[in-house]
């Protein structure tokens, strides 16, 4: 997956509601039906708002569930980009990292620094596996 298409799947995780559709929540007292006991209609707030709230909490499991499974992808992104046997561990602090850094002006910035990073830390595994010469008699 490239990230173009990490973008999209992180654009529409984050854009998913929580907010129930066709379904509101009452204020205590509310009134369905005026014709009906007042223990009818407090009963059918109860059911009105559990129904409300146990949507909420779908919706929310659904995007937690969105997002973990797209932050997945983007740590693999890291780790396949890094190449070097970077572990998982490492993708995610360097996701971490640009995410805390640039957050706050969208996952286009944040992605810019995440591939920014990633030919850093790239460049650095590579030259670390270089043999290193000793300095005192220029043997390897």
């Amino acid at each position: 997956m490239d990230w173009d298409e990490i973008q999209n799947e992180f654009d529409r995780a984050y854009g998913m509601s929580c907010k129930p559709s066709g379904l509101q929540k009452y204020k205590a007292g509310h009134i369905f039906d005026e014709n009906m006991s007042v223990k009818w209609n407090r009963d059918k707030l109860e059911e009105e708002n559990k129904k409300f709230e146990d949507e909420v909490s779908r919706l929310n499991t659904a995007k937690n569930k969105a997002l973990l499974a797209v932050h997945e992808l983007v740590y693999q992104k890291i780790q396949d980009d890094v190449g070097h046997n970077l572990s998982r561990t490492a993708a995610e602090k360097i996701f971490n990292y640009a995410y805390d850094d640039k957050h706050a002006y969208g996952f286009r910035e944040v992605r810019w620094e995440l591939e920014r990073l990633v030919e850093l830390v790239s460049e650095i595994l590579a030259e670390q596996k270089k043999p290193q010469r000793n300095k005192k008699d220029g043997k390897k």
